[in-house]
């Protein structure tokens, strides 16, 4: 018994060193319970962009060895981070994807966020931001935020953090003023030409695959 407790205490360090410590576990960006808006029932009845470009896309998750030591993993932040800001907002709206101009956005969202880990004790830091326009446009406001995790396993919970950290931008963002008043006119479809002109400035819509 002693032998097995002995293997069991080292495979346990181990697993924390390494980052594959899982208690305790994030719940995944679906559990997300947003607060309700009052007096709408949401979702809001809006088409919804999320824009993430290429490189924030394909950035890499780097973690923290040691004081002075880091290292880029194979983890893909960026496409985690786009992932879990379609599922959380997806409660709001009725219909959201990413980099995806075919669905004639009424709203597009500049997504920002960034995520970093430390080996010494697990903790998972993420910020989230969102910057929220009409598709011709019209700012809406910047909604952000901040998640510290501890006990996380980066390999797995980049997303679920992020789903955390999305939270309460989503939610500012849906009980917003400047939202309040895009919803009273019915979410219109802006000016085509308008539309086209201010979405080729954002830059080359990667697809999320």
């Amino acid at each position: 018994m002693a032998t097995t407790g002995k293997i069991t205490a080292v495979a346990l360090a181990t697993a924390t060193l390494s980052g594959c410590l899982l208690l305790p576990q994030l719940p995944p960006p679906e559990t997300v319970q947003l607060a309700p808006v009052p007096g709408v029932a949401l979702p809001f009845k809006a088409r919804v962009m999320i824009f993430v470009g290429e490189g924030d896309l394909n950035r890499n998750l780097s973690i923290q060895l040691t004081r002075y030591q880091s290292e880029e993993t194979k983890v893909k932040e960026g496409r985690a981070l786009a992932k879990a800001a379609r599922t959380v907002l997806a409660k709001g709206f009725e219909q959201v994807e990413v980099n995806s101009p075919a669905i004639r956005p009424q709203v597009v969202i500049k997504l920002g966020g960034k995520a970093s880990w430390t080996r010494l004790d697990g903790t998972m830091k993420v910020s989230c931001t969102l910057d929220a326009w009409t598709s011709d446009g019209i700012p809406l406001g910047l909604f952000g935020a901040r998640y510290d995790a501890e006990k996380t396993d980066y390999r797995e919970e980049v997303e679920a953090a992020y789903g955390q950290c999305l939270k309460k931008p989503v939610e500012e963002l849906l009980n917003s003023p400047t939202l309040a008043r895009l919803a009273g006119t019915g979410f219109r479809d802006p000016p085509a030409l308008a539309v086209e002109a201010w979405m080729r400035g954002l830059g080359p819509t990667t697809p999320l695959q």
